[in-house]
């Protein structure tokens, strides 16, 4: 009974009921011949489809799965001599715990991992990422504040609060390694990021172990009549974040940034 409440309880939440629109118009369509119906039938099918977990997982799957945990040891990270941690989102102005900003809900999973890595290893911490827009909270200085809440020592905290882009957490982390004469970095980075950001890295000539973090799908498939039917918001998020990783990866490669 709670999953059929749950089904539908869905199905009047977008986008599902906006699915759920477009097929009765489509019928509609089709039923009086009306011109545009294909058009709006392909539109139907392409929304239901990004809504869907299948749909998200395909667009996910490769992305997320380049960088998989298993490969990495003790010798690989000793190898390192920095953790770097990019900017990944920030609410501006919002209370927190001790201050104001907070971390976005990817942030605040990568900044998880960074934690534990940097436990795990003393290694130095490199938080890099001002604000993107006019009025945005700069996400290094507000992980760097989380940071030593959680006990991370001052001394082993280095912020960048300038960079704007991944490109640009790249170059300044490239200068900080030349100047420190240092080699390799683990980078810290959105499972659905990390591609790109590493090829915008070792574009710049770091050699980083790459750290995925923030996984937006797991990696089997349980088959689930009503959830697979369904379109989902979060699935639609999904979709729509990988789909503009994969414009972002072939904008770079055709060297348009």
């Amino acid at each position: 009974m709670l999953e059929i409440i749950k089904f539908c309880t869905l199905w009047v939440l977008p986008p599902a009921i906006i699915v759920f629109l477009l097929l009765c118009l489509t019928v509609l369509a089709y039923r009086k011949k009306y011109a545009g119906r294909s058009f709006l039938a392909l539109s139907l099918l392409v929304l239901w489809f990004f809504s869907l977990r299948i749909g998200a997982n395909l667009l996910c799957w490769p992305l997320e799965n380049m960088y998989p945990y298993h490969y990495r040891n003790g010798q690989e990270l000793a190898s390192c001599n920095l953790i770097v941690l990019t900017g990944a989102g920030a609410e501006p102005g919002v209370p927190d715990f001790s201050g104001t900003g907070a971390p976005g809900p990817i942030m605040g999973k990568t900044m998880l991992t960074g934690f534990r890595l940097q436990k795990a290893t003393g290694l130095p911490l490199l938080v890099t990422g001002g604000a993107v827009f006019k009025g945005d909270a700069s996400e290094a200085d507000i992980a760097v504040r989380i940071f030593k809440d959680m006990g991370i020592p001052e001394s082993s905290l280095i912020i960048e609060n300038q960079a704007r882009n991944t490109a640009q957490n790249a170059s300044y982390t490239r200068e900080l390694l030349e100047q420190r004469g240092w080699k390799r970095a683990a980078l810290v980075v959105a499972a659905l990021h990390a591609p790109r950001a590493a090829e915008l890295f070792r574009r710049e000539g770091v050699d980083v172990l790459v750290f995925p973090s923030h996984y937006r799908r797991p990696g089997s498939w349980e088959p689930s009549l009503w959830r697979d039917i369904t379109p989902t918001a979060s699935n639609l998020e999904d979709s729509v974040a990988a789909l503009h990783e994969y414009i972002a990866l072939l904008a770079m490669r055709l060297g348009l940034y």
